[in-house]
């Protein structure tokens, strides 16, 4: 069989077209993970909890998960959540839930622990309006009761400034430091 010249330049343009189609598709359509960090002293113990959508961006009626992430950090690094020295945190499960808040709407969630990530906690919901959401882990971690808030912003992620700005959360409960945030959920496009 013998393919002339024109064929094979129509052959390999539609070849790269199609290649540079899928190089594109994969650059932008990947699913970005943003989460905000906030370094506590909780019943004076030091702790690094990281929460933000399990999917980001999060869409409005689309399956996500509050994700929560909790550790005892690296003394050398403590508001790194990828530092050597830190201590994955089991069991909360058990004393911590995720309330979900937007307007005048909550809900309650249960954690899960994930499997492969003894650090890691999700809590599945459905985001249903493209609003300001506040994601509140409430319970009891070193026998000291917690109520932690954090809100989305539009654009948020884990480059989002911080401060080392100390705030008394409530009693037994100090922020020393945070940064990073997580985007609110938007509506999906319907693209033909």
């Amino acid at each position: 069989m013998v393919i002339d010249t024109k064929t094979k330049k129509y052959v390999t343009m539609c070849s790269v077209a199609f290649l540079a189609a899928i190089l594109m598709f994969s650059m932008t359509a990947h699913s970005a993970s943003a989460h905000m960090r906030q370094l506590l002293k909780i019943g004076g113990k030091q702790y690094l909890l990281e929460v933000g959508s399990q999917t980001e961006p999060p869409y409005v009626g689309d399956k996500n998960a509050v994700d929560f992430f909790a550790w005892i950090p690296d003394p050398h690094d403590p508001l790194n959540d990828s530092a050597k020295g830190m201590k994955n945190i089991t069991g909360l499960d058990k004393d911590v839930h995720a309330v979900v808040t937007a307007g005048g709407a909550s809900k309650t969630l249960d954690f899960t622990p994930n499997p492969s990530n003894t650090a890691e906690y999700d809590a599945t919901y459905y985001p249903t309006a493209p609003t300001t959401y506040t994601y509140w882990l409430v319970g009891k971690i070193n026998g000291t009761p917690i109520h932690i808030g954090y809100r989305c912003a539009p654009g948020a992620g884990d480059d989002t400034p911080g401060n080392k700005t100390r705030a008394d959360i409530s009693p037994g409960v100090v922020r020393t430091q945070v940064a990073g945030g997580y985007a609110c959920p938007i509506p999906r496009v319907n693209i033909p």
